[in-house]
């Protein structure tokens, strides 16, 4: 989430007016993505204004409407998006963008063993509602976005971790032909960063940003999670063992599922350093706090040197 579309009380009461008035409209600089604002109307009802940037197609946010829908009825508290007349889909300043409705909480970096559990409760909600849907769409963050932004880098002489990128590079061609063709896959969410997934006290009340999700195997969602949970920064041993103990208690892994953790570890960590990077350098408009890609470099790096296959 960040700031890169601004809009006034005005714009958005023009949009919105059959809700009522508007009190005050705040904008979200957390992220990288899209546009988000929180939208306050003078009867305290509240929602979050997305208008969606480049990397958000106009032609999914139908599919990622109906999977938010799909899972909220099915039990998982996340956003959905509010119908005016029918129409769920609007359009400010040349950009599409959705009203979602407000969720409670807050993300957490104090982790305990109850809140390891709900996190896993819900990564186990997530996955079974997914393999029950007939909703479909192509994850499209994996080799062809890697090879269009490399092409991009060499395009571009002026950039950061030159030396780095040259590294994932190659790793990028040795794993490329190494992708499973027979793990059973469904909808995932994609980005179960700490940052999406919402607490009250000891249990998750909320999980959000479900704009990367798409159909795939759940290892890799997995995978995701675990990188961002509990390898960033420095590997959280103990949190990483609890949680995978706490999910492997409902869900059962594959022999093939399991064989392919480690990889799908150094291949989520590629995708995040390479966006990351990107951003840095290509997307520089409005009020954006860039992450550093540099963490997930070094998570590709833990990767190769660790083997975390064993916890599983």
């Amino acid at each position: 989430m960040a700031v890169f579309t601004e809009i006034s009380i005005n714009d958005a009461e023009r949009l919105f007016s059959k809700l009522g008035k508007i009190n005050h409209i705040t904008g979200i600089e957390e992220g990288v993505e899209n546009t988000n604002y929180i939208i306050e109307f003078v009867n305290r009802q509240k929602f979050i204004f997305t208008i969606f940037e480049k990397r958000t197609k106009n032609d999914d946010l139908p599919y990622f409407n109906s999977v938010m829908s799909k899972f909220y009825n099915d039990g998982v508290p996340c956003p959905t998006c509010v119908n005016i007349d029918g129409k769920e889909i609007f359009k400010i300043k040349g950009k599409y963008s959705c009203l979602y409705k407000f969720l409670e909480g807050r993300p957490t970096q104090d982790l305990n063993n109850q809140k390891l559990k709900s996190l896993s409760d819900i990564l186990t909600k997530l996955h079974k509602i997914g393999k029950s849907s007939n909703l479909y769409r192509e994850n499209n963050m994996l080799i062809p976005s890697w090879i269009y932004i490399l092409n991009k880098f060499k395009n571009h002489s002026n950039y950061q971790y030159k030396e780095e990128l040259k590294y994932v590079s190659k790793l990028i061609n040795d794993l490329q032909d190494l992708f499973p063709k027979n793990l059973t896959k469904s909808i995932i969410h994609a980005d179960i960063f700490p940052d999406n997934v919402f607490y009250n006290n000891n249990e998750v009340s909320g999980i959000i940003d479900f704009f990367f999700t798409c159909n795939d195997t759940k290892i890799y969602d997995l995978a995701i999670l675990i990188n961002s949970w509990f390898v960033i920064g420095e590997f959280n041993e103990d949190n990483c063992i609890n949680f995978l103990k706490f999910y492997l208690e409902k869900n059962k892994l594959t022999n093939e599922e399991k064989n392919y953790f480690n990889f799908y570890l150094k291949v989520s960590a590629i995708r995040f350093f390479l966006t990351r990077l990107h951003d840095m350098h290509f997307n520089l408009n409005g009020q954006v706090k860039h992450k550093d890609p540099l963490e997930f470099f070094n998570i590709i790096k833990f990767h190769y040197n660790n083997n975390l296959q064993d916890l599983i």
